[in-house]
């Protein structure tokens, strides 16, 4: 009689639309049972291994734990390689790597992925937009004519590389040149460009609004505080490149958007406020988003939106304002994937006092590697489901730990809301996980309607924001001091 064991088998696919789907539909209808699925991006299978390189990779490495009898396991190198999404596979039998490919096919598909994108000409009467989102370890940044795409790249920074440059404003030219060559290779002439957005910065408190991009603007953006956050070099490198070119370079909806109530600032410190900064580009271009969606206005709307990602904030959204959110930067709100969130006052402020830490290893605590980088060691989201499905229950407890206090901030915000909450948004990367949302969805569900957006729609917002002033929708704002 045939038994059932669990055998793993590592596959390389194609990044073709639905490969995910098709690879596991298949495995589903053998009769097998998959007990873990683990999928990465091979980020060097486009040859190329620089910090100026593509993430677009060709290909992906799927780890799939299967459960079946052994003679239809033994099938699997076979099968599988039928799907044309399928470049390998491996697994061990009898103490042996098997492995099998189709080379001629598969190089020759995985050689036309790696050719570079071109992006294609201009068309009259459209705009051109270049956005720019720089984070931690990389630069987005995306040619959109009108609303839509014709090229974007993701840049990975390698993190020693950054570190060579010192400071976050020394990475300036690393970054602008990583841009400027992407866009020659794509065959974009930076002529053809009517106007340039960057992600905002530490700024000084504003309200809601595209801004162009101004002196005093870039003076505080090179300030000790904004200088903290890659977000300050958005603005910087979109308005080092317009310049030569004399078009305008705006930002749309930076992280210190404040529509704060007057009853949410205040601490019970004298002299200590709550600070408004967040993830104001996103959650509004979400927001805006879902409420077109049930056929409303985001000016006639009240919405909770989580953006969950390396920092996590949770917002009151009524009626076209946010009226309360945490500062995540700060310390406030749930802890994350690298930030400690809210912890007890006087613990940390013994930790301050101890001499065993300067002021910027503390904030460094706070901010960079608190949360669940600090409990288990990384801050990426695939590594903590794998640990889980090796079996590591305090992983497991970390994780679902970080959904709680999410959820415990929602409901924070439901209170802000008077109860009266039209739906529920959770985006950002962490929401590309089912097992974070299902734990946040399975305690706030009965508050109203949860609406899940996976990644982030910031390039978007940032190219529509400059759309809506090149048309004369609106006008642009104007940073004062």
């Amino acid at each position: 009689m045939n038994t059932k064991k669990t055998e793993r088998v590592e596959l390389t696919v194609l990044n073709k639309s639905g490969v995910l789907g098709r690879v596991a539909g298949h495995i589903r209808r053998e009769g097998w049972n998959i007990k873990r699925l683990v999928v990465d991006e091979d980020n060097n299978s486009g040859g190329e291994n620089t910090a100026a390189a593509s993430t677009s990779a060709a290909t992906s490495t799927m780890e799939i734990d299967i459960e079946g009898t052994h003679t239809k396991l033994a099938q699997v190198l076979d099968r599988i390689l039928n799907l044309d999404c399928v470049v390998s596979i491996s697994m061990i039998q009898d103490g042996k790597q098997l492995v099998r490919r189709r080379p001629r096919e598969r190089e020759k598909q995985i050689q036309t992925a790696k050719e570079p994108v071109k992006a294609p000409p201009k068309k009259p009467g459209v705009f051109r937009v270049l956005a720019i989102n720089p984070g931690s370890t990389s630069t987005k940044f995306s040619i959109y004519d009108d609303e839509t795409c014709i090229f974007s790249r993701t840049i990975r920074h390698d993190a020693e590389q950054l570190s060579r440059c010192g400071a976050v404003l020394d990475q300036k030219k690393l970054r602008q040149d990583g841009i400027m060559q992407s866009l020659e290779e794509a065959g974009i002439n930076s002529v053809s460009i009517d106007a340039i957005a960057g992600r905002g910065g530490l700024v000084k408190p504003i309200e809601s609004g595209t801004y162009i991009i101004n002196e005093k603007m870039l003076e505080d953006l090179h300030s000790a505080t904004a200088a903290i956050h890659a977000s300050a070099l958005g603005a910087i490198i979109a308005a080092e490149i317009a310049g030569p070119l004399s078009i305008p370079a705006y930002v749309v909806d930076p992280v210190v958007v404040d529509e704060m109530d007057r009853n949410a600032k205040l601490t019970g410190m004298p002299g200590v406020e709550r600070s408004s900064v967040f993830h104001a580009l996103n959650q509004k271009a979400i927001a805006r988003r879902l409420a077109a969606k049930l056929g409303k206005s985001y000016e006639n709307a009240r919405f909770i939106a989580a953006h969950l990602g390396g920092g996590i904030t949770v917002g009151a959204h009524r009626y076209g304002r946010v009226i309360d959110v945490n500062d995540a930067l700060s310390g406030e709100g749930p802890f994350t994937p690298e930030r400690t969130g809210a912890i007890p006052a006087i613990p940390i402020i013994n930790m301050c006092f101890s001499g065993e830490y300067t002021e910027a290893e503390m904030i460094d605590k706070v901010t960079r590697n608190g949360g669940m980088k600090a409990y288990l060691g990384t801050s990426e989201l695939q590594n903590v489901q794998k640990m889980i499905n090796d079996g590591d229950e305090f992983a497991a407890l970390v994780l679902d730990s970080m959904a709680y206090q999410v959820s415990k901030e929602i409901g924070a915000m439901s209170a802000v809301l008077e109860g009266l909450v039209d739906a529920i948004i959770l985006t950002g990367g962490l929401a590309h996980s089912t097992r974070f949302t299902g734990a946040i969805k399975q305690r706030v569900d009965k508050i109203a309607p949860v609406y899940v957006f996976p990644g982030e729609d910031e390039m978007l917002a940032l190219a529509g924001g400059v759309l809506r002033v090149l048309r004369g929708e609106q006008q642009a704002k104007l940073y004062e001091a």
